[in-house]
């Protein structure tokens, strides 16, 4: 094969129907995040004091109360607007509840849904991280992701691969 014509296939995309099995996750991982994934990991990484109280839902893993619970934790994070990576989770969130089924509005008016505690952040954050995964156990929302021109933008934010770190290619 001509180097050309090599270099245009691999430029292309069409070099993956060469690789094997094993490595076409990967590859795949390069140019999509998964949005909980990242969510979770900045969450995690925030340590800093924070003394805001915070409204956190009390059903968190239930299934009627989904789009009110998205709504409270977005309307929550909105507090803390001054924390950059917060306002990228606020914003994951916004993207989540628009490409989840499960977060969309439901016809059915369970007032249960409305019942809020008030916390701390430390259990604000804990409430929200068992609210994603939860959420991440759904198909549809596990699929959600940003391409990776879109992660960080204003460098203030970071996170590991955790792609990489769990599966042990970093």
């Amino acid at each position: 094969m001509h180097p050309h014509v090599f270099l245009l296939l691999l430029s292309s995309g069409v070099s993956s129907y060469f690789l094997p099995q094993k490595e076409m996750p990967r590859l795949l991982n390069k140019t999509k995040y998964a949005l909980v994934d990242e969510m979770l990991c900045l969450l995690e990484a925030e340590n800093g004091l924070i003394t805001e109280k915070f409204s956190i839902p009390v059903h968190v893993q239930k299934l009627n109360c989904a789009h009110n619970n998205t709504e409270i934790f977005i309307h929550e994070l909105k507090k803390i607007h001054e924390r950059p990576c917060m306002r990228r989770v606020e914003k994951d969130m916004e993207k989540l509840e628009k490409n989840c089924n499960i977060l969309k509005k439901s016809s059915l008016n369970d007032n249960s849904c409305l019942k809020k505690v008030n916390s701390g952040f430390s259990r604000f954050k804990q409430s929200l991280e068992e609210f994603l995964r939860w959420v991440n156990e759904k198909l549809d929302c596990r699929n959600v992701g940003r391409s990776e021109l879109g992660l960080y933008l204003d460098g203030e934010c970071s996170c590991h691969d955790s792609w990489k770190s769990h599966r042990g290619f970093g």
